[in-house]
């Protein structure tokens, strides 16, 4: 039997979790269960609350026939590449140009950190500024040499990356650090045989540096890919979705097919599908790193 002291360190340990375990059941948990329930039922703007009815997969089948749904997802899927591929290497490299001594250190990695504390609004109206294809900064520079610059976030075709790279800029810090963690865990007798050996820079990171810090670096691929997908407030700040649907990625039609066309139940049911959608990737990655820590 349990000891009196070992019961009251249990009774202990729930009180000090209980306040978090409130916090998630009524800001999490309950949204999560309210929205898989309101996705079977045929709530929207036109329904009153008491004519509302259970229609069961009907909103499922909806969505899954809907152009908008799959147009949604699929830039949500060119925003999360072009997202996930240019922070992973700029973390790698950056972190790796961090590790070293050179002057001026300490400012460089200050001007890299804080756009991750900067309010993304904030930054959106600072980047439309500059990105402005007529009063811009930015095409200023390409008039001096006679060229007209690009629309940046008004073109069809540069907004959806653009946003991407501009959230990879606000982001990058928490990659750098975590990577460059990692990496000063590196034994430094590892690195002085490397350098005794003449190995070159590409070889050292392929032989030694990458190995090393491959747990580091499969957790932050993974977080990485979760926020690529939790992209509503880059979009909204820079594009709000535009030019037209370009930029609209599949969160920020969840929103609008929510709170603009308040379409509750198609919303709902957009939101669990992209959430299984997250949860099946996660999965993915997990067995890759299963497989790559068996090998």
């Amino acid at each position: 039997m349990a000891s009196k002291q070992t019961r009251g360190e249990g009774r202990t340990a729930y009180l000090f979790a209980a306040p978090f375990l409130l916090v998630f059941a009524v800001f999490k948990l309950y949204p999560i269960l309210y929205g898989v329930v309101v996705s079977s039922w045929n709530r929207n703007n036109a329904t009153r609350l008491a004519d509302t009815t259970f229609v069961g997969l009907s909103n499922y089948q909806k969505v899954l026939a809907s152009s908008s749904f799959w147009g949604g997802f699929g830039r949500s899927l060119v925003f999360s590449l072009v997202y996930t591929i240019t922070i992973m290497v700029l973390g790698v490299l950056l972190a790796v140009l961090f590790n070293r001594t050179f002057k001026g250190r300490a400012f460089v990695r200050t001007c890299f950190y804080m756009p991750y504390v900067t309010n993304m609004i904030a930054v959106g109206v600072v980047f439309k500024y500059l990105l402005n294809p007529t009063r811009g900064p930015v095409n200023a520079v390409f008039r001096l040499f006679g060229a007209k610059g690009p629309q940046w976030l008004n073109s069809p075709v540069l907004a959806l990356p653009m946003t991407a790279l501009i959230g990879v800029w606000v982001a990058l810090a928490f990659n750098i650090i975590t990577t460059l963690a990692a990496m000063q865990d590196i034994p430094l007798e590892l690195n002085e045989v490397a350098d005794m050996e003449g190995v070159t820079f590409w070889e050292r990171m392929h032989h030694v540096t990458l190995p090393l810090i491959a747990p580091a670096l499969f957790m932050l691929l993974t977080i990485t890919v979760i926020n690529s997908f939790r992209s509503y407030t880059t979009v909204v700040g820079l594009t709000g979705g535009g030019p037209g649907t370009r930029s609209m990625v599949l969160s920020l039609q969840i929103y609008n097919d929510a709170f603009l066309f308040q379409k509750f139940s198609i919303a709902s049911a957009e939101g669990v599908l992209f959430t299984l959608f997250i949860v099946m990737v996660n999965h993915l990655l997990a067995k890759v790193r299963t497989a790559w820590e068996s090998r």
